[in-house]
C-alpha cells in the first residue's frame, strides 16, 4: 500500500498519509518552499520524516485514552445488604452505603459503616479489570458490638464492579456468630428479600358486639414464594389462622402497602366454618413500624382484627 502520494502539479505541497490527503496552510508553504534546486530534492525526504512522528503521535494519543484509572469506580455505592451466620440467613437491610477511595500506587481502601452491622475497614485492597469489570479483594478489621461494648475483628472483602449502580461486594467475618457473611449489592432490596420475617405485636379486635378488645402476644410471618410473590400467615389463639397466599405489594415513598384475601375457619370446638377475609396493611423498610388489619365481614357482624407493634395500651383479653 502506498502511504505517501507523489504531489500533482496544481498542488505541489499536498501529499496524502494513510490515504488522507494533507495541505498545508499558506504559512507552512512558505517555509517549505526549496530556495533552490539544490533543496529541493531534501524537501522530498521531509514527508517520509514527517510519517513516523505523526504515527507516533496517534499512537500515544489511543494508549492514553485507554489507560485505566482507579477514580473510574472510586466513590459512594449505595444499596441493600444480606446478611447471614450459623443462626439466621437472609436478613436484609436497606439505606446501606459503601465508600471506596484510591491510593497512589493503585490499590483501593473501603469503609463500610452500618447501623445495623458495625465498622468495617479493609485498606490496601488490590485492583485488577478485566473486560470492563473490577475485581477488587483484601483483608481488614471490623468493630461490632452492643451498648458501646464494641470488639474488633478479623475480616476479608471481594468485590465485582461493573459501575456505581451496578456492584455486588461481601464482606466475611469467621469469629462473628459462627461466621457472619454480608454481601452487599446496589440499588433498591427486592420485596421478597427485605420483607419477609416475623411481626410481633398486639392485635386490636372491633365488630358489632365490642370495640377495641386487646390481645398481646400475636404474631404475623411474612414468607417469600418461589415466584418473587410473598405469602402472609396470622396465627392466633383467640381469632384463628388467617392465611394470604399471595399478597399484592406497592410502595409509596419509605412505607410498603400490602393486600391480599383468604379464608378463615372459625367457630366452637369442632363446629368450624369457613369465612373470606380481606387484607391490608403497610410496614417501613425496617419493619418496626406496621399496621396489618384482617377484615371478615361475615363474622359478628362484621370483625376487624388489626395488628401493631408493641404492647396493647389498656386492659388485656385473653
Amino acid at each position: 500500500m502506498t502511504i505517501l502520494k507523489k504531489h500533482d502539479n496544481n498542488r505541489p505541497y499536498c501529499f496524502k498519509i494513510l490515504k488522507l490527503e494533507y495541505c498545508p496552510p499558506f504559512e507552512a508553504r512558505v517555509i517549505l518552499q526549496p530556495e533552490n534546486k539544490k533543496q529541493q530534492s531534501y524537501m522530498k525526504l521531509k514527508p517520509f520524516f514527517a510519517l513516523p512522528i505523526v504515527a507516533l503521535c496517534l499512537v500515544a494519543c489511543s494508549d492514553n485514552e485507554d489507560q485505566p484509572t482507579l477514580t473510574e469506580f472510586a466513590g459512594t455505592y449505595e444499596g441493600y445488604t444480606l446478611a447471614g451466620c450459623a443462626y439466621f440467613q437472609n436478613s436484609c437491610t436497606t439505606d446501606e452505603s459503601i465508600s471506596i477511595t484510591e491510593n497512589t500506587d493503585g490499590s483501593a481502601n473501603i469503609t463500610f459503616i452500618s447501623e445495623q452491622w458495625g465498622e468495617f475497614s479493609i485498606l490496601n485492597a488490590q485492583v485488577s479489570k478485566n473486560d470492563g469489570t473490577y475485581t477488587l479483594s483484601g483483608n481488614g478489621i471490623t468493630k461490632m458490638g452492643m451498648d458501646g461494648n464494641t470488639s474488633a475483628y478479623d475480616c476479608s472483602y471481594t468485590a465485582t464492579i461493573n459501575s456505581l449502580n451496578n456492584a455486588q461486594m461481601q464482606f466475611k467475618a469467621p469469629s462473628v456468630m459462627g461466621g457472619l457473611t454480608i454481601d452487599f449489592i446496589t440499588g433498591e432490596a427486592p420485596v421478597n428479600l427485605l420483607l419477609p420475617g416475623t411481626y410481633k405485636g398486639y392485635t386490636d379486635a372491633d365488630c358489632a358486639y365490642f370495640q377495641d378488645r386487646y390481645t398481646n402476644d400475636e404474631s404475623l410471618k411474612i414468607i417469600a414464594n418461589e415466584d418473587g410473590s410473598i405469602a402472609i400467615t396470622f396465627e392466633s389463639d383467640t381469632w384463628g389462622t388467617f392465611n394470604v397466599a399471595k399478597a399484592t405489594i406497592t410502595r409509596n415513598d419509605n412505607q410498603y402497602i400490602f393486600s391480599g384475601e383468604g379464608t378463615v375457619s372459625m367457630g366452637m370446638g369442632n363446629n368450624q366454618t369457613d369465612y373470606s377475609f380481606t387484607m391490608t396493611g403497610t410496614t417501613n423498610a425496617k419493619k418496626d413500624n406496621y399496621s396489618f388489619t384482617f377484615n371478615t365481614p361475615a363474622v359478628m357482624g362484621g370483625l376487624t382484627i388489626t395488628l401493631l407493634p408493641g404492647t396493647a395500651p389498656s386492659v388485656i383479653e385473653q
